[in-house]
């Protein structure tokens, strides 16, 4: 996933900063998203469909293992097998359409992101006033979904997420990508799902074709519930991260007695 500004921007932007978070477009045109992030409509329109992308670290890991924090979970990819992202702001609109709401996050599991080093845990005491965006995506090892997991992730972070819908700003202390075990507990995420497809030219050659849909209409969590080469323990964990409209005071009480603390 080359962006074209390198991989300490892309990490930035993942992690909830970089001008693409910060700047607004301004009446002068000195400043335009549509500009600065235009190679986000480039591969949209080149590769992003039809080149399967690797991992977004530019070629960091190679000295730098792991750089890409948000997609590791100690040494392993995403254990759980689904990424997402929660916004919070909106460069479009007064306020992000909101379908989730916070409840808490064990902070030390993001540590390369909010570059707090010390244990350290939030309880987010939301209002209507508080909106969250949250969508995301899964897979089973060893299928298309997992081979084009990256390709997912550009279109929902980038292309639809940011490009076309402006979404912006990470949950604090959270990245504003990442594996579902690094991000918060959450009531709700929407779903994205890769959809197989080849291409087949005048010469007899083969190329991959993706496309994405909402999963049918399922939520996140839904979606996974379903996924048959997912264990009942992860589908126990992935429903301790979304946990349900109305469910966030139970989940924050879950949270606290987990940790030996008092709610």
């Amino acid at each position: 996933m080359a962006v074209g500004k390198g991989p300490q921007f892309l990490k930035n932007f993942l992690d909830g900063g970089t001008t693409w978070n910060d700047n607004y477009d301004t009446a002068d045109g000195q400043y335009s998203l549509e500009t600065d992030a235009a190679i986000i409509d480039v591969l949209d329109a080149s590769t992003a469909r039809n080149v399967v992308f690797s991992t977004p670290d530019g070629g960091t890991s190679a000295h730098y293992p792991y750089y890409f924090s948000n997609f590791y979970n100690e040494d392993h990819e995403c254990r759980l097998g689904a990424i997402e992202c929660c916004y919070t702001a909106s460069r479009k609109d007064a306020t992000v359409d909101d379908n989730a709401e916070m409840c808490a996050l064990d902070m030390s599991l993001a540590a390369q992101s909010n570059h707090i080093k010390s244990k350290s845990y939030t309880i987010f005491n939301t209002k209507s006033t508080d909106d969250t965006y949250c969508s995301g995506f899964a897979w089973e090892e060893g299928t298309f979904g997992d081979a084009v997991k990256y390709n997912t992730l550009f279109h929902m972070a980038m292309k639809e997420n940011l490009y076309n819908k402006g979404r912006v700003k990470n949950i604090p202390g959270a990245p504003l990508c990442g594996c579902a075990e690094q991000m918060p507990i959450i009531t709700n995420a929407a779903c994205t799902r890769a959809t197989e497809g080849y291409v087949i030219d005048s010469s007899g050659a083969v190329s991959v074709s993706i496309g994405w849909d909402d999963c049918d209409g399922k939520d996140l969590l839904d979606y996974y519930d379903n996924l048959p080469g997912r264990g009942d323990t992860e589908k126990f964990f992935m429903k301790s991260k979304i946990v349900g409209e109305g469910k966030c005071e139970e989940a924050i009480d879950n949270f606290m007695n987990d940790h030996m603390l008092i709610h």
